[in-house]
């Protein structure tokens, strides 16, 4: 039956046999003519061969702008998003700021002289840090929405230093111990009561007005060390770096202050200097983000940090 059927259509089957030969004969050269191809192709679209392989023009635009690791992205995040910004105002200027006044407050009330001038001080500071907080959201950088924002909490900065230094008492502390240091000479028990002179109030911290101190510390230091690490990564001398070195400049401001506040009466004369410098460093940074535009400016801010990475070239 098979015989048959191969010699009834003996004319198919030889023309089916021809073309296989046909097929293996021109495998050999099948692959080279897909390379030539391929170059071809290379050399109309402006894609390149690297290493044998076929590499597109797109990829090579990657490799020469590599996609940013987790790290820089959270960093950039955290110094150039709104979305921080949120979060900073919900947990410490709303949340943990707004127990901390409360609790003032309420303390305050409950002795027997009734509310006390340093505790109204404290719920205006608390209104005044939400309602700021929430404002400074919504505004950009160099306009005279932000510059308000930041004038707004340089007063609340120098409101809250009015309350815990004893500004009368410095020169003469200062005068006192010159002399103590000039003549060799130390009165017993007289270094410790003259450096709790330096303070308002030598009344030991309540937890919660050290829950919310340790809030601020680690906000601060979130942008001091966001701020500096967007500075390496930004490009040498731009506007864009000397704003993220002002940004963490910035940030080890507040948190020196935030610092020398939550020391108090454990050592006035640290918690006095970190306090004040602190205000001080926080106050030309933030002042310093609004002439970033002026070339010098940013020659003068950027200088520690390309110094740095002149390191590791």
């Amino acid at each position: 039956m098979w015989f048959k059927y191969m010699a009834k259509h003996k004319r198919s089957l030889a023309i089916i046999m021809l073309a296989f030969i046909l097929f293996n004969i021109t495998i050999p050269f099948s692959y080279p003519a897909y390379a030539d191809l391929q170059v071809k192709e290379v050399q109309k679209s402006g894609d390149v061969q690297k290493d044998g392989d076929l590499v597109k023009k797109a990829d090579t635009k990657k490799e020469a702008n590599p996609e940013k690791s987790a790290w820089d992205k959270s960093v950039e995040w955290i110094t150039t998003d709104q979305g921080y910004k949120v979060i900073k105002w919900t947990f410490n200027d709303f949340f943990i700021a707004k127990i901390a006044g409360v609790h003032e407050v309420a303390t305050s009330m409950s002795e027997p002289n009734g509310l006390s001038s340093s505790a109204k001080i404290t719920g205006a500071l608390t209104v005044s840090a939400i309602v700021r907080g929430g404002i400074s959201i919504f505004t950009q950088d160099r306009t005279w929405q932000q510059g308000l924002m930041d004038s707004w909490d340089a007063i609340e900065k120098g409101v809250t230093l009015h309350q815990f230094v004893n500004w009368s008492n410095i020169a003469p502390y200062v005068g006192t111990k010159i002399h103590n240091l000039r003549n060799f000479a130390t009165p017993v028990g007289g270094a410790a009561a003259d450096s709790s002179t330096l303070l308002k109030s030598v009344a030991p911290l309540s937890k919660v007005a050290k829950v919310a101190g340790w809030a601020g510390i680690a906000f601060s230091t979130v942008d001091m060390v966001s701020g500096y690490a967007h500075a390496f990564n930004s490009p040498d001398g731009s506007q864009q770096q000397a704003d993220a070195v002002l940004t963490g400049t910035a940030g080890l401001g507040s948190l020196a202050l935030t610092a020398g506040l939550m020391i108090g009466a454990a050592c006035p004369p640290l918690a006095v200097g970190l306090a004040v410098g602190g205000a001080l460093v926080w106050g030309a940074a933030t002042v310093g983000k609004y002439f970033t535009g002026n070339k010098t400016v940013r020659k003068v801010v950027t200088a520690p940090v390309r110094w740095v990475k002149s390191w590791f070239d």
